[in-house]
């Protein structure tokens, strides 16, 4: 085989393999729940959706989830506040 045509392939197979691994990326999603007032909430239940994944915010009403996939949805409850759910992503 011609050096360029493998050469063209290789880069072929490593550019789909990128997009492939990039469509399954995982990030951290962090963030912060306050009031119809700008306060934070302490110990709302942040979780994602149909999963056993999930946080309670900090004092500052602040929240760190690990190795959520783009495209899921967040779950925030909270005794006194209606619930909310968020989709990964959706902002």
């Amino acid at each position: 085989m011609n050096l360029t045509i493998r050469l063209k392939r290789a880069l072929m197979l490593t550019a789909v393999s990128a997009i492939a691994m990039a469509s399954y990326a995982q990030s951290t999603v962090k963030g912060t729940v306050k009031d119809a007032n700008g306060e934070p909430i302490v110990g709302v239940s942040v979780i994602v959706k149909g999963t056993g994944t999930g946080v309670i915010t900090d004092i500052d009403g602040n929240y760190s989830i690990p190795n959520v996939k783009q495209g899921q949805s967040l779950t925030f409850s909270s005794i006194g506040f209606a619930s909310q759910e968020i989709k990964i992503g959706g902002g």
